[in-house]
């Protein structure tokens, strides 16, 4: 603690009449006339010809202005990110693969910047949309803006059939025509530890089967109010029990408390704890909704970007 004290002293009598004198003597001598100082001559102004040579200054240095490139990446953080509708000629499917994709902000003026790439793939009887319907966008601009995350680009695919999984070759186009594609055709960091997968109902099985199949493609499974396919039932420990490669895909299971598939995803989620790999489980509020998934996308989203 500090303690504050007063610095005034007073000083005795016989101190102060000497220097009062001494004051005085001073005073006077300054205000004799030799010691006032002798008035200046006026100054007078040089001639300044009709037609001056001007005098052009030389710069010895550029003034500071702020980064053009600063600048303009503050602008293009405001102004988000955007989605684009592309395709491609599906030689397994024999007809058109649609996609759409989310480009962050700054993409475009970033040319030299590659960057990780996230697979999302929605429910069944939805279409690609249905991300964009629960604040996909919004979602992504504002974390990015913040810096919550960093930028990153965003796979829609659109699955047109529901045939079962035993028949449908939608888990082959991912794996083997999309993801080689979108390395082609977009700036992404082609390989497992910037690529991961996840999905919401439907779309969670699809990310499990094609996640855990090719797990040499993907860093991280996401699935979220997970229904297993039943056709499942003889793979799923196939899968589990195979070797193990370096590297392994960190998953994030989560699914509501009203959701009638909850028994189906913690019996993955055990299957997981009994082969020892690794993996979140979250037990949440609610149903099996868009309402659900729109209220944790912003989780979804920070944890498949957490090793980035």
């Amino acid at each position: 603690m500090y303690k504050r004290q007063d610095v005034a002293e007073s000083y005795p009598a016989t101190f102060i009449m000497p220097l009062l004198l001494l004051l005085i003597t001073l005073n006077s001598a300054a205000c004799t006339p030799s010691n006032i100082l002798p008035t200046k001559e006026p100054y007078t102004f040089p001639t300044i010809s009709e037609n001056p040579t001007p005098t052009i200054p030389v710069a010895t240095s550029l003034p500071e202005t702020s980064s053009p490139t600063t600048t303009t990446t503050i602008d293009c953080l405001a102004s988000g990110g955007e989605i684009e509708n592309s395709h491609f000629e599906s030689e397994l499917l024999g007809t058109t693969f649609e996609f759409m994709v989310y480009i962050p902000p700054c993409y475009h003026i970033n040319p030299q910047q590659d960057y990780p790439v996230v697979y999302l793939l929605h429910g069944l009887s939805y279409t690609n949309e249905q991300w964009l319907r629960i604040g996909l966008v919004d979602n992504m601009d504002s974390m990015i803006a913040k810096g919550s995350i960093i930028p990153f680009i965003i796979i829609l695919p659109n699955e047109t059939t529901s045939e079962p999984p035993q028949i449908s070759q939608f888990p082959d186009v991912i794996s083997q025509e999309l993801i080689p594609w979108v390395d082609a055709h977009y700036k992404t960091i082609p390989d497992k530890l910037h690529r991961a997968i996840g999905g919401v109902s439907r779309g969670a099985s699809w990310a499990v089967q094609i996640g855990f199949e090719h797990r040499q493609l993907f860093s991280a499974i996401g699935a979220h109010s997970l229904p297993l396919f039943q056709a499942y039932n003889g793979s799923i420990n196939l899968w589990l029990s195979q070797e193990l490669i370096e590297d392994q895909p960190r998953v994030f299971i989560d699914i509501g408390r009203n959701d009638q598939e909850w028994e189906t995803a913690q019996t993955f989620a055990n299957l997981l704890d009994a082969n020892h790999i690794p993996h979140e489980w979250y037990m949440f509020k609610n149903g099996h909704t868009e309402s659900y998934w729109s209220s944790h996308l912003e989780h979804y989203l920070r944890w498949y970007a957490q090793d980035w």
